[in-house]
């Protein structure tokens, strides 16, 4: 996968480059009726990852079960129409996969998934990631925080319900999710905690599409007594290889709608997500709107992205809710090219940056 990026933000300005982005390794198999695996994993410049990691069981129709790296059901499972993602996807309640055990049934119209997950993927330390986890590593060039805080996600329990009817011509998604886990301090050595909710809807009528959804959390941290009000306001985290700060408590509100032109083949596409409130100093919005193409094996976006106080967006923004009126933007394309070695069976959507 390769990339074109012009970059319009303070240190970039007016900037333009063409990079190769990843290669990637992508596999699912079932083994029998009854066992099922899939693995990705991928190789980016100076750094790699995996993406996801397990082996399932088909219990029987309606139940099954997954364990190792799997999904970590929450809200929506990715951002269906935009390769760059949200702001969901850049605080961790958006395609995340950890360690654990994942339990789906699926009962007519309504599917539950119960699942309990270990440890995040990978070392806290690490910030070789794609998806968004709690980041224990040291504060240096590339990570623009100033204290490192060496917390750990432990212990995880998540819950979600959907429910999918579907009419002659549209097709509606309601959910509600819900998440409890541990937040473990190694100088401490003490737990704090972590909670989530969201409720989330979609709507599919021909070649329109929309969905959003609205999610809250909060995050309790045991500290060091030295630490001071800011410190214990804003938790460290990374994705991408990246260290960054999201306030320990803020609502979410994301938005999307595509519409198809030539079935699946031609899709415009425009996403706005919003952090506000809990311990924020200031909001944090991205907004994303390109269009993507499927032509014989490559895959195609050309996006616009406009941010404001986004750190993933051009790293200028320390955090999420950090440094009010700092402004991004950014246009990229990318194209994807996929090679089946054996027969093509139902494979995941791509999910890129």
């Amino acid at each position: 996968m390769s990339y074109f990026n012009y970059a319009g933000w303070t240190g970039n300005k007016n900037k333009s480059s063409l990079k190769f982005d990843s290669f990637r390794i992508w596999a699912q198999t079932d083994v029998s009726d009854v066992i099922f695996a899939g693995v990705q994993y991928r190789f980016y410049e100076g750094w790699r990852t995996p993406t996801q990691m397990y082996i399932g069981w088909n219990i029987n129709e309606k139940n099954s079960l997954k364990t190792g790296q799997v999904w970590v059901p929450f809200g929506f499972g990715y951002q269906p129409f935009d390769d760059w993602g949200n702001i969901l996807y850049y605080t961790g309640f958006q395609d995340d996969y950890d360690y654990g055990i994942c339990w789906t049934g699926t009962y007519g119209d309504l599917a539950v998934h119960a699942a309990w997950f270990l440890n995040q993927q990978l070392s806290s330390s690490s910030p070789q990631r794609i998806d968004t986890d709690v980041f224990s590593g040291e504060a240096g060039p590339d990570n623009l925080f100033e204290y490192t805080k060496r917390n750990q996600e432990k212990q995880q329990l998540n819950i979600m319900l959907e429910l999918t009817p579907k009419w002659e011509n549209i097709g509606i998604t309601t959910g509600i999710s819900g998440m409890v886990g541990g937040l473990y301090n190694q100088d401490t050595d003490k737990y704090g905690n972590r909670l989530a909710g969201a409720v989330h809807f979609g709507m599919d009528a021909k070649n329109l599409h929309f969905n959003m959804q609205e999610t809250y959390y909060k995050f309790r941290q045991e500290l060091p007594d030295t630490a001071t009000q800011d410190m214990k306001d804003f938790l460290n985290v990374s994705s991408w290889n990246f260290g960054y700060e999201m306030p320990v408590e803020a609502n979410i509100f994301t938005t999307s709608a595509a519409y198809d032109f030539i079935g699946e083949k031609l899709t415009a596409y425009a996403n706005y997500s919003m952090l506000s409130g809990g311990t924020t100093n200031a909001n944090s919005q991205l907004f994303t709107a390109g269009v993507s193409t499927i032509w014989r094996l490559f895959q195609i976006y050309g996006e616009i992205h406009y941010g404001i106080n986004d750190p993933q967006l051009s790293g200028n923004a320390s955090g999420y809710g950090r440094n009010a009126d700092v402004r991004d933007f950014g246009f990229q394309i990318r194209v994807y090219y996929t090679m089946s070695v054996l027969k093509q069976s139902t494979i995941d959507r791509i999910r890129g940056k």
